[in-house]
């Protein structure tokens, strides 16, 4: 990987340099299309050329609303060339939410495509600041009356200026990004990501997964969540190659793989158990894959997961605010445990005074950047929420996690989420890991809900596989011989789907609010006892 000094991590700087080194390297494709370091260069100069002629200039915040195609990445590379930030939005957003993620960011400018204009259309009266509309490829601007600003832009009229650099100087300190959380317990807040921290993001992931050029990334997670630029910086430092698809598909994924001879995959969440609930095929462990690298892999699926499809799980922790504080060495990792602080970041885990506490013991993780400009400045016109993060000088997560005595973390819930039962804590993360893996299960919740005794009863609310039929008796039996007595869910209600953020994070707030509804089985009432 080419090093770059502290002044030079800047996002332009990088690509161009990268363009002169070695411009015909194609570094990303999106199915039979690649881009090469020189076109790349190239497009993202007449981005931001076009973006000038708008007169839209350093410190402006343009908002990009686009699914995973190649206009994504020369819009933003292309703001960040003139010093102004791009704000991605999630394209499932509608209504309040999207307006608020525009206009807080006080966006100029709206970069989108026509699939999303019923919801533009439907809340441009609220976007005061918007003063252009760029719109990607479909219906010509003309007809798209309802958008805000002036009259819609063509994308490609955006792109009908030079090639040449727009000679405007970007600090490596500057605003390149300004990424909105998921929400799932509050309103979302607009986390502030510099040139250098990307640069950081993405120079890290080249040593702990050990990328070179011979490495071609994949990815299908969306490009308004940050986990996917996992992908594009890492394959533009080590020039190497990513491969994107418009979303993670289960079914798919494997056979992309092998087509592109992908050698790396990024997961998130649920991602891997979907995987092993596929049906089984004699050439599950015939695809390139040397890694997969991401985050929850479920402790009991490890070992299985890596001889089913013949690859290592590299797992790790963050958060937008800091990225990868935590990951599992590549030559010692830990299943089961997301890793150690070995990028850049001092972690422990401390209690409600924020004192530390002692190996093996819960409490909140904490985190602080060994280093300047790693790690986020806070969030975007809320300095109440930055002082809150920053507490005591140390990024307070809001997770629970404990470490043992070798130094590997370990998660054990949301620090808002998590339960307490006459007396005994109870993290909803490890019960969900215990229903998951039940056969018929695709995928549960488990909130607490209160309790007539004082304290929490615990809820859990699961989607069946198509097909499958479970009831609650053979769930419960199903949970006694692997969970703690206390932990096995008194409440139990099967949907057709859980409540989620447009970047499918369970809302578990919109179920803990709920309690206990009529479709809730309650095991007490049942006369199902558990054994202890």
């Amino acid at each position: 990987m080419q090093a770059y000094a502290q002044t030079e991590r800047v996002i332009g700087h990088i690509i161009e340099d990268k363009a002169r080194r070695d411009p015909y390297h194609e570094v990303f494709r999106f199915g039979d299309r690649t881009i090469s370091f020189e076109q790349l260069n190239a497009l993202s100069n007449r981005a931001a050329n076009g973006f000038r002629a708008l007169g839209i200039g350093s410190g402006d915040k343009v908002a990009v609303m686009l699914t995973n195609r190649v206009e994504f990445l020369i819009a933003w590379f292309g703001l960040n060339r003139i010093g102004a930030a791009c704000v991605p939005i999630n394209v499932a957003l509608k209504g309040e939410g999207l307006a608020y993620q525009i206009d807080r960011a006080d966006c100029v400018a709206l970069v989108a495509e026509p699939a999303f204009s019923v919801p533009i259309e439907a809340v441009a009266d609220r976007l005061p600041k918007l003063r252009h509309t760029i719109v990607v490829e479909g219906r010509a601007p003309s007809c798209l009356t309802g958008w805000p600003g002036r009259e819609p832009l063509h994308f490609d009229e955006l792109m009908a200026h030079a090639e040449t650099a727009p000679g405007v100087s970007v600090d490596f300190r500057q605003l390149s990004t300004i990424s909105y959380t998921s929400g799932t317990t509050g309103r979302s807040k607009g986390v502030l990501i510099s040139h250098h921290y990307w640069y950081e993001i993405w120079s890290r992931a080249v040593q702990y997964a050990r990328y070179t050029d011979h490495d071609v990334l994949y990815t299908g997670l969306p490009f308004f969540h940050t986990s996917a630029h996992g992908t594009t910086g890492p394959a533009i430092l080590a020039g190497a190659q990513a491969v994107f698809v418009e979303r993670f598909s289960a079914s798919r994924m494997l056979d992309d793989c092998r087509r592109w001879n992908c050698t790396s995959a990024k997961f998130i969440g649920g991602m891997l158990s979907i995987l092993m609930k596929q049906p089984p095929s004699p050439d599950d462990a015939d695809n390139p894959l040397r890694l997969m690298v991401g985050a929850a892999a479920p402790p009991h699926l490890w070992h299985a997961f890596e001889q089913r499809f013949n690859t290592r799980l590299l797992e790790l922790y963050g958060m937008t605010e800091c990225s990868s504080c935590l990951v599992n060495p590549y030559d010692d990792r830990r299943a089961g445990s997301c890793g150690k602080a070995i990028t850049g970041y001092d972690v422990k885990v401390v209690d409600d005074l924020d004192n530390d506490v002692a190996r093996g013991q819960t409490g909140e993780l904490v985190v602080r950047p060994q280093h300047p400009y790693l790690g986020t400045s806070g969030y975007y016109k809320d300095a109440d929420a930055t002082l809150e993060l920053f507490r005591n000088l140390w990024i307070h997560t809001g997770d629970l996690a404990r470490e043992d005595e070798d130094g590997y973390f370990h998660y054990v819930d949301r620090k808002k989420q998590a339960l307490r039962r006459r007396g005994e804590n109870i993290s909803s993360f490890e019960v969900e890991a215990v229903i998951s893996a039940h056969p018929s299960v695709l995928e549960s919740c488990v909130v607490g809900v209160p309790s007539e005794l004082g304290e929490d009863d615990v809820k859990a609310v699961i989607v069946l596989r198509r097909g499958e039929k479970l009831t609650e008796v053979e769930l419960i039996r199903w949970c006694e011989p692997r969970l703690a007595y206390f932990a096995i869910p008194r409440y139990v209600a099967f949907r057709d789907g859980l409540p989620k953020t447009p970047s499918e994070r369970v809302e578990k707030y919109r179920l803990r609010a709920e309690g206990v509804t009529a479709d809730c089985w309650d095991r007490e009432r049942a006369g199902v006892v558990v054994s202890r």
